[in-house]
């Protein structure tokens, strides 16, 4: 089902400043960063890996959420599937949790978010990218 890792997910504070950290600690590329509703995304490429650094944007999302419990750092881990659709029915099939059950669109495509207690402790995203 799991086809690859797509990206890790990292919440920080102030994504401009994550970037020139990335760009001149790691010297790595950074693209301009993009606009969701409710946060500002880069997506760094890693060697075929993505690390997805999230600014929230206002206090309601739930990465603002999320950040207000647990500070900055690992967000989330995100592996690629070729279906989402059958990924999702598999996994319910399976009793494992799913935070959103119908697939919405994020950044790389359309996501669905496995519940920590299914996944080690872990949230997880799975993705099913656009082509």
């Amino acid at each position: 089902m799991l086809k690859r890792i797509n990206h890790i997910g990292i919440a920080v504070k102030d994504v401009e400043k994550a970037m020139k950290q990335w760009r001149e600690v790691f010297g790595l590329e950074t693209p301009p960063p993009h606009i969701e509703p409710d946060m500002k995304i880069c997506m760094v490429n890693l060697g075929g890996v993505l690390v997805e650094l999230m600014e929230p944007i206002g206090s309601e999302g739930t990465l603002a959420k999320s950040m207000e419990k647990r500070g900055e750092g690992l967000h989330h881990i995100c592996y690629e599937v070729e279906d989402i659709y059958k990924a999702v029915d598999t996994l319910i099939e399976q009793g494992v949790p799913v935070v959103n059950k119908e697939p919405r669109e994020g950044a790389e495509g359309k996501i669905v978010f496995l519940h920590p207690k299914a996944t080690n402790g872990v949230l997880t995203e799975i993705v099913q990218v656009r082509k």
